[in-house]
């Protein structure tokens, strides 16, 4: 604001300096706040052979890649999300992922939600869970596992729930849920089990009452 002297009349001039700055957007997705106020970036076309993580503002906090049914995505996952030092929620689905990487969320302690459901995962490690310390949401429905180890999610030590519905599961093995002790929903629906050993369930806690086969 100016104040001006002049004919013996105050004038106020009121000066606006409009800044503008973008943010990063890869020209293929939208980003916007999403209707709980957080920043989301969605590539959703397809077609994708690449996550853009470079030209993605660092302030996003919801990631969501899909594809349509005739443009899919062909995607791999790998150690590429450290810059995104906000990021709470990870969604890749319907792009050919094999495998979810060593070490590849490692740096991103924020991330709370992931969703990878409709890809081609065959199997996964512990080493693909290391650094999410704070992972409350997994699910992995409509993949191609077939076997998971022990102590695979060790490293989710604040996961509520755990879907794994219609992959190609026969058997749980134990201590499969080895320090999932704040787990409440498992589900399991759509997998091939004969039976199910008990002994894969000790780690789970007693009032969890969500456990859908």
């Amino acid at each position: 604001m100016l104040i001006c002297w002049q004919n013996g009349y105050i004038w106020l001039i009121l000066l606006w300096l409009c800044t503008t700055t973008d943010a990063l957007c890869p020209s293929y997705c939208t980003c916007k706040q999403d209707d709980r106020g957080k920043r989301k970036v969605s590539c959703l076309k397809g077609g994708m052979t690449q996550i853009p993580t470079i030209e993605i503002d660092a302030s996003t906090e919801v990631l969501e890649i899909d594809a349509q049914e005739n443009i899919t995505n062909t995607l791999t996952i790998s150690p590429i999300f450290q810059q995104l030092k906000r990021l709470e929620e990870v969604i890749i689905r319907r792009s050919n992922i094999h495998q979810l990487g060593m070490h590849s969320f490692w740096g991103v302690p924020t991330i709370k939600f992931m969703d990878f459901k409709f890809n081609k995962i065959s199997s996964v490690s512990d080493h693909n869970f290391r650094g999410l310390v704070n992972l409350v949401e997994l699910n992995l429905d409509h993949n191609q596992i077939s076997i998971l180890q022990s102590g695979v999610f060790k490293h989710l030590t604040e996961l509520r729930i755990l879907s794994l519905r219609y992959n190609l599961l026969a058997e749980l093995v134990p201590r499969m849920f080895m320090k999932l002790g704040k787990l409440h929903v498992l589900r399991l629906s759509g997998n091939s089990f004969d039976e199910l050993d008990p002994e894969a369930f000790k780690d789970i806690p007693v009032s969890s009452q969500s456990i859908k086969t």
